[in-house]
């Protein structure tokens, strides 16, 4: 026979175990939902680990695991003018991006992601870099300009380099340079050349000098060079002073090439003023 007076205290433990199963429900519906990633937007995921219930970033991971990424990033970087065209004529984004010339570093960068709407920010990381790059020819003569040298290796120097030479002949200047004949008080002989090993100079302190191998040929004051500044760029004429000096009984030739920093801006300039031309894109002259 049940005793009446026990049914509240079963009622209550009864309602007490519905509400601990509710709770423990409620928890392990959270728990799974936590493990389950969650998307914002459409574009950023995260999800919650049970270690520490600390939020990972997953991003990046569910991204890489697409067909295609969500948006283009990157940099590419080329080797001549007609290919960053190329890229920039590809991506067609000229009401989104910038290009910027650099003549200090004579490099030239297209942003495609820039700023340049006013009310949409843009990331600034779809880049494409040209950095003109010098010759070997003309970084050979800009790393040897104003430095003085021996009879023997100014002469080995302009037998190297014959190519470059339009005017006079390198011939000439070679001849100068192994057969130079330097009349002065005294009279000393030691030309070097280099056919044979010979040598032969006479130099006097009153300087008179006169080169070649009778004597009838006068040291040129000046020379130029024909030489492509830039890989896969147009051909410049560089014109360069030749000097000497006479001491000890010996002689040093040199030559200062006259203001090569003009032809690098100008021969750069040309490649800045084809940007603008044929992209399409707006040219900012500065760093990017």
């Amino acid at each position: 026979m049940n005793n009446p007076n026990t049914q509240p205290v079963q009622d209550q433990a009864a309602a007490q175990h519905r509400d601990i199963l509710a709770t423990c429900g409620v928890l392990t519906a959270l728990a799974a939902a936590g493990t389950e990633p969650t998307t914002i937007d459409g574009y950023y995921h995260h999800v919650i680990v049970p270690h520490g219930y600390k939020r990972e970033d997953i991003t990046n991971d569910v991204e890489k695991a697409q067909p295609t990424p969500n948006r283009k990033r990157g940099t590419v970087v080329v080797k001549d003018l007609s290919s960053l065209l190329a890229c920039c004529a590809d991506q067609r984004n000229e009401g989104g991006g910038y290009i910027y010339a650099d003549p200090d570093a004579r490099k030239i960068t297209a942003i495609f992601n820039d700023h340049r709407e006013f009310d949409m920010p843009g990331w600034r990381d779809h880049r494409a870099e040209f950095k003109a790059e010098y010759t070997p020819e003309f970084d050979n003569w800009l790393r040897n300009n104003r430095q003085p040298k021996e009879q023997g290796a100014f002469a080995e120097f302009i037998e190297d380099n014959f190519a470059d030479i339009t005017e006079p002949s390198a011939h000439q200047l070679l001849e100068v340079a192994t057969t130079l004949q330097a009349k002065t008080e005294i009279n000393f002989s030691s030309a070097k050349r280099l056919q044979d090993g010979q040598n032969q100079i006479t130099y006097t302190e009153a300087i008179n000098a006169t080169a070649g191998a009778s004597g009838a040929l006068t040291i040129p004051k000046e020379f130029a060079l024909g030489l492509r500044i830039f890989k896969n760029g147009e051909g410049y004429k560089l014109r360069a002073r030749l000097k000497y000096r006479l001491a000890g009984g010996s002689v040093k030739f040199w030559y200062e090439l006259d203001r090569p920093e003009r032809a690098i801006e100008d021969a750069f300039a040309g490649y800045i003023d084809k940007v603008r031309t044929e992209t399409g894109y707006t040219v900012l002259v500065g760093k990017a």
